[in-house]
């Protein structure tokens, strides 16, 4: 036998486990990308190879094995990527995959049929390679010809417009570099994040010419001389690039809607897979209400990343960028985050509480909300509430919380939701409770959104508790309710949710990431708002609405009623008012009626492109434990105290 031929079928093995992977992912390539896989594979054969041992028996046992982790890697970025709409990284398994243990049989369970192709080169090259003892392939030409694939792989990538190769140095946009090299040559990447320092992660900005204008007179301004004194002495080049990016961005003017909630309550609600096809004029009167009455953002998204919950409540915390790999409130627990909702609210004289259903098993809610500034967190043992089979009640989460806040003069208080949490395929309590009455609405639905309206129904009644108990202490006409889901609800068919979907369009790109963002003040008429926005954007618009000391600045969003906003998504695709810019590929998809020019994409795209190198970076360098001075900001116009 041909002492290369091991070699050879391995090499194909590979390309076919690409392949089959790029086809379900992405359904489509282009000839650069598949240049790519192709010298990804030819360099991963000949590595094994040269390193397989003295015969070709040993080659083929270790080359099946390792085919088999290859395609077992494959399959479950694929059910990942079905799951919650994104890749994973080994880093984030590491950082808490044992916390979500219980549900490994149920995500397995759940994998589409398709995703088993994975496996099918592995069958390949069983059946087809010799059996037959032969010479060992050649370690040096193994060597030699791994080392020259590897060179042209770097030189392919190198040569992309800047893309593929900033994701690859950034280590964050999946998307990009798996779509862009191939699932195989990512796991390589992916098992490199374990042996690198997330505190340490590039911050690359670009360095466009500064463009000449005049000083625009603004109602907001602010006195930046102890900033520009701690940057001056500042020796950390990286702590040192971040404040002069912050400083740098533009101040946004007040409006209209500045301080008209200015000494209101606030209740937040992360709610757990909150969506549009259970919410119900008859089912869920409370919630269609508030949409109506309130203010609607029907043009809001929920960017999903590596730990759905955990990070959309970071994000609507803090506006700030979560990594890219790994699940960023695992990290950042202890860090100094009273640049949060709950900081800047204490820091006004409110009082802070937060509740949630259940305990620390999936997050240290404890820890990380004490780093949020916020007073009192109690969960499902504090506050006594029994278990179900399934998730437990929002609506006894709001009746045993509402003792703690109720009697005080201005309350911020942060409600984490988990009645609406999946599975929907199987029975719970509160996924069945209220099923006769569906029935009698929407008899035709399938049965895994009725279980999923039966789970709204018990946060409907839990918004219902809130507001009688606020009227009866007088309080409902100032006290602010502002809600939104962590992410769409998990492993149900996206069908169902498109299909029963009338508010908005969910089949448009991105369009299952269209979440209700719902605003309602029972003193105040709302108005339904099309600004393009997302969870980056709830804390500069709250603030701007109850006129906190903040500065806009610091913070990775923007007043959604100050306009210009972007959605921004893992992958660095983004939305904008105009249309959605797709990061892979480099395309721009405008909204119909809507047009944008090439040079003011190119420029949008940088500037977000910095924004997230900047945002992981404040994250990496716990940048406000350093610059904590910045949380309460001085106005221009005032003196700085001693």
């Amino acid at each position: 036998m041909n002492e290369q031929k091991p070699t050879v079928h391995l090499f194909l093995c590979l390309l076919l486990i690409d392949l089959i992977f790029h086809a379900l992912a992405f359904g489509r390539m282009s000839a650069m990308t598949l240049l790519r896989m192709g010298l990804a594979d030819a360099a991963i054969a000949c590595l094994i190879a040269a390193m397989a041992g003295v015969s070709a028996k040993a080659m083929r046992r270790t080359a099946t094995v390792l085919l088999v982790l290859f395609a077992i890697y494959g399959f479950v970025q694929l059910q990942f990527r079905n799951f919650i709409e994104t890749f994973y990284s080994v880093q984030a398994l590491a950082d808490g995959g044992f916390r979500v243990g219980g549900f490994v049989g149920y995500f397995l369970k759940t994998a589409k049929p398709a995703f088993l192709l994975c496996f099918l080169p592995v069958l390949v090259y069983v059946i087809f390679t010799d059996k037959g003892e032969a010479e060992r392939p050649s370690r040096g030409r193994s060597v030699l010809s791994g080392i020259l694939a590897a060179v042209l792989l770097v030189v392919s990538v190198l040569r992309d417009e800047g893309t593929l190769l900033r994701a690859v140095r950034a280590q964050d946009n999946f998307d990009t570099i798996i779509a862009g090299t191939g699932i195989n040559a990512f796991l390589f990447e992916d098992l490199s994040s374990l042996l690198r320092d997330r505190e340490a992660q590039p911050l690359m900005l670009s360095s466009p010419e500064e463009e000449e204008s005049e000083p625009v007179q603004q109602s907001r301004s602010f006195d930046d001389s102890q900033w520009q004194a701690v940057m001056a002495a500042e020796t950390d080049e990286t702590l040192k690039t971040i404040d002069g990016y912050l400083m740098n961005r533009p101040v946004p003017d007040t409006n209209e809607m500045t301080g008209i909630f200015e000494g209101y309550n606030l209740i937040y609600f992360l709610v757990e897979s909150l969506d549009y096809a259970a919410i119900d004029p008859e089912l869920t009167p409370t919630i269609w209400k508030m949409m109506n009455d309130g203010y609607f953002f029907p043009e809001h998204y929920t960017p999903v990343f590596s730990c759905g919950t955990g990070d959309s409540e970071f994000v609507g915390m803090t506006s700030m960028m979560p990594y890219g790999s790994s699940c960023t409130v695992y990290t950042v627990i202890t860090h100094d985050l009273h640049n949060s909702l709950g900081g800047l609210f204490a820091d006004a004289g409110y009082a802070t509480h937060s509740f949630h259903n259940w305990d620390d098993e999936f997050y240290d809610r404890t820890t990380l909300h004490a780093s949020y500034g916020i007073e009192e967190y109690l969960d499902i043992d504090d506050l006594n509430i029994e278990l179900v089979q399934g998730w437990q009640s929002d609506e006894i989460l709001a009746e045993r919380a509402l003792p703690y806040f109720i009697n005080d003069d201005r309350f911020f208080t942060f409600f984490v939701t988990s009645t609406m949490h999946w599975p929907y395929d199987i029975n719970s309590y509160y996924g069945n409770a209220y099923l006769e009455e569906i029935d009698a609405v929407h008899p035709e639905y399938p049965q895994e959104l009725k279980r999923l309206i039966s789970k709204t129904m018990e946060f409907d009644h839990m918004l219902a508790t809130l507001m009688a108990a606020l009227e009866e202490a007088g309080k409902l006409d100032t006290t602010v309710f502002c809600f939104w889901p962590d992410h769409h609800p998990f492993n149900i068919p996206p069908e169902y949710l498109k299909d029963h979907t009338q508010v908005v369009d969910r089949y448009s790109e991105y369009g299952f990431n269209r979440s209700p963002l719902i605003l309602y003040c029972a003193g105040v008429p709302g108005e339904r708002v099309d600004e393009v926005c997302s969870t980056f954007d709830h804390l500069p618009t709250l603030a701007n609405l109850f006129n906190l000391n903040y500065d806009p600045r610091l913070y990775m969003g923007a007043d959604i009623f100050g306009g210009d906003c972007h959605v921004i998504f893992p992958n660095s695709d983004w939305i904008s008012n105009d249309g959605i810019y797709i990061n892979s590929t480099g395309e721009f998809h405008p909204f119909a009626g809507r047009e944008a020019d090439a040079e003011e994409i190119e420029k949008t795209d940088m500037q977000i492109k910095d924004l997230i190198s900047a945002g992981r970076a404040m994250v990496s360098t716990d940048y406000f434990a350093e610059r904590r001075f910045l949380v309460s900001p001085v106005k221009a116009e005032e003196e700085p105290e001693e």
